[in-house]
């Protein structure tokens, strides 16, 4: 059976232009979300033939002194290189932890200063990867972590414990005082191979367009969803499982070996597996369509979530009505 750690290889430059310029997977729902024209120039800055060149071999090095298995983790390290390496931007403070009396209040993602404006910045990361569990809910493929209550998290705490007297004490220590916050939450949302219920306004229909299947509905039903989607024909499509590394940009990863769809629902039955899995078809090298497998059980797992889910930054372990799997 094909090892998918060696299988598949991630691109992380094409990952690092993906974080930098992904779109938010909500809108319009209490946050401070980094505007697309900041997004804009980051890209353009590390997507430049000249600086590719030039910083690529250092993304590489500063990845590999920094291993890590959290695909949130891993996220937030392109982050930092971008910080450390755009112009337009002075890295502060990554990670930088908030006590009082011995107490953790919270800790902050980002500091930096943005030059052009020579103001001090906030920003939290979180890179997220929901399936729709009904028409209200989003869950983590894991089960351990909800949109909903990520959103409430980032609104209540994790963006106004920035502002509150003991970060203020904090970073006066350093001459810093915080001009503006920025939240930044990209990712894709899976919606039901069939049936999906409709979606809140809140959600981004240009990220939602992915789909989550058990064996069962994949084998019976994924050619004549593909189908009416007007994908074609898709019998000759090549599929794997993506590593998390491999979650994030769009084809940003090479693979050795590829097989059929019943060879890949095949080995996720034989494994036995009680997570889901990140699966990817390809055709002649392009990916056609991105999705999870989930377990037979999932759906009943997932269908009553706990009153109040535990926020995990590493859910990563993250429209239109349309319920059949679109082309991307």
């Amino acid at each position: 059976m094909t090892d998918y750690f060696t299988n598949v290889q991630p691109d992380h430059w094409a990952n690092l232009l993906w974080a930098v310029s992904a779109p938010h997977i909500v809108r319009d729902c209490g946050l401070p979300l980094l505007p697309p024209e900041r997004q804009a120039a980051l890209r353009e800055y590390f997507a430049a033939g000249e600086n590719r060149a030039r910083l690529e071999p250092l993304l590489a090095t500063y990845l590999t002194e920094r291993p890590s298995g959290r695909l949130g983790i891993y996220f937030e390290d392109l982050w930092g290189f971008a910080f450390e390496h755009h112009p337009q931007y002075q890295l502060l403070a990554r990670n930088l932890p908030l006590r009082e009396q011995g107490r953790t209040l919270g800790e902050l993602d980002f500091l930096v200063r943005y030059l052009p404006e020579s103001c001090v910045e906030h920003w939290e990361l979180a890179v997220k990867f929901y399936l729709q569990v009904d028409g209200r809910h989003w869950v983590g493929p894991g089960l351990r972590d909800r949109l909903d209550v990520k959103l409430a998290r980032m609104r209540n705490h994790q963006l106004p414990v920035a502002l509150g007297s003991t970060a203020s004490a904090e970073l006066a220590q350093h001459l810093w005082q915080v001009s503006r916050q920025w939240a930044l939450v990209p990712g894709r949302l899976f919606r039901p191979l069939c049936e999906a219920p409709p979606v809140s306004a809140e959600i981004n229909p240009q990220v939602s367009n992915y789909w989550w299947a058990t064996p069962s509905t994949l084998g019976r039903e994924f050619a004549v969803a593909a189908r009416e989607a007007g994908m074609g024909e898709t019998h000759n499509w090549r599929w794997t499982r993506l590593p998390k590394q491999a979650w994030l940009a769009d084809g940003g990863y090479a693979v050795a070996e590829d097989v059929g769809i019943h060879t890949v629902i095949e080995q996720f039955s034989q494994q036995a597996a009680f997570r889901p899995w990140c699966i990817a078809a390809r055709y002649h090298g392009s990916e056609q369509s991105r999705g999870f497998i989930v377990p037979e059980d999932w759906p009943h797992r997932a269908a009553i979530p706990p009153p109040s889910a535990p926020d995990s930054d590493s859910n990563t372990d993250t429209d239109t009505g349309n319920s059949k799997p679109p082309q991307h």
